[in-house]
């Protein structure tokens, strides 16, 4: 539904941030808010959290629109054919590519999977389009200098990233992080710091680098999310209206932007409601499913299979909880051995993926059992990770 303004449409200038846009009958506006305290902030605050210790939304608010998506078909086939919706000027775009990945249409169990091929990205992941995001923003605001704590994937994409701008960027990692990741990292000129200790630690040690530095985590940075929200518009650019998307939880970022994507395509008037959101969990990293479900207390496997969200206590948790639960999904809980069926039906398929992005399917799997999906459903499955980012694991099952 269309919100209400009290400015006039203007034409498009290169202002301050709480600008109006209005290019084919979109018109949008930005700020930054803390959902804790209200405060609200300009786009360009070199801040990465509330003065209040809590994190940071990005707040758009945009004007329905039914034919944007016939004005962007002539448009780049990346995620930035969409920089209308996305909180970056397009002079600073630090750009290699990333987006516009394929979509597989695989009709299995009397349903219908839509498997989007993130793993196409330029780095292996569709951590790339939060990173592209982020590195633009920070590059537009004057920033030269940052401190990044990742398991692998958004390290990679984040050293990419800075690369590409100009941007020092130092990886803080576990020590036991898996070694074609942080290989990555390196291969991009980034400086690789290996932490002893938990994952805790690991952000705890890259906090107070960030003291000399900017802090550019992607578990707290609202512009991460904003990128990956691109993934919702493809997807119904490519296909149209899903019923429901199954997405890994690791930090959130994934399940949030996407979340918020298609909340924007509600604004704008493209759908008629929001497609339910699941996420999924491994054992002993179930934070946001005992939100939801009080009570519970799985077991932490003896294995971490699923690197990627391995995350013990993600900074948004209460609101990736809240954000599924108002679309009327859940969390799924899978183990090992779920994941490494999924794993190997997904290769059956020829799609080669890491073990978290197989978390998806063996998350359908068991949405399917328990009658949750029904027959016919068109479900979004985003396949996170390309599996050679996994290979010392993957080798390991195969024996």
């Amino acid at each position: 539904m269309a919100r209400s303004y009290t400015s006039k449409r203007a034409p498009i200038k290169d202002v301050n941030i709480n600008f109006f846009l209005y290019v084919y009958r979109i018109m949008a506006s930005f700020k930054l808010l803390c959902s804790k305290c209200k405060r609200e902030y300009p786009i360009e605050s070199k801040i990465w959290k509330c003065y209040c210790g809590n994190f940071l939304d990005i707040s758009i608010h945009i004007e329905e629109s039914t034919d944007y998506f016939e004005q962007v078909k002539s448009r780049i086939h990346t995620m930035w054919r969409y920089w209308e919706l996305l909180p970056v000027s397009r002079k600073c775009l630090i750009s290699i590519g990333e987006g516009w990945t394929p979509i597989i249409k695989k009709n299995y169990r009397n349903t219908v999977l839509l498997l989007k091929l993130e793993y196409l990205n330029p780095t292996g992941s569709f951590k790339d389009r939060g990173a592209s995001t982020l590195i633009s923003h920070l590059a537009s605001i004057g920033i030269k200098d940052i401190v990044e704590d990742s398991s692998g994937n958004a390290g990679a994409a984040i050293a990419a990233y800075s690369a590409a701008a100009g941007i020092k960027c130092r990886i803080y990692v576990p020590e036991k992080a898996p070694h074609p990741k942080v290989l990555q990292i390196k291969s991009y000129g980034a400086d690789v710091i290996q932490v002893s200790g938990d994952r805790a630690h690991v952000h705890n040690e890259a906090l107070k680098a960030a003291e000399k530095s900017f802090y550019a985590g992607h578990l707290w940075s609202p512009f991460f999310i904003e990128g990956l929200k691109t993934i919702a518009y493809e997807s119904f650019e490519q296909f149209g209206d899903v019923d429901s998307l199954i997405v890994p939880i690791g930090s959130g970022g994934l399940a949030l932007g996407i979340y918020k994507g298609f909340r924007d395509l509600l604004e704008i008037g493209a759908i008629k409601q929001m497609p339910r959101i699941y996420g999924v969990q491994a054992e002993g990293f179930t934070t946001v499913y005992e939100i939801l479900h009080p009570g519970y207390r799985g077991e932490k496997p003896s294995k971490i299979l699923a690197d990627g969200i391995a995350v013990p206590n993600p900074p948004r948790r209460y609101q990736i909880a809240y954000r599924l639960k108002e679309t009327h999904g859940d969390i799924v809980v899978v183990n090992n051995r779920e994941i490494i069926e999924a794993l190997y039906r997904l290769a059956r398929w020829g799609l080669f993926v890491e073990p978290t992005s197989a978390t998806a399917l063996a998350a359908f799997e068991k949405l399917k059992e328990n009658n949750i999906i029904e027959r016919g459903e068109r479900i979004l499955l985003p396949l996170t990770g390309f599996g050679l980012k996994a290979i010392d694991k993957i080798s390991n099952l195969l024996g």
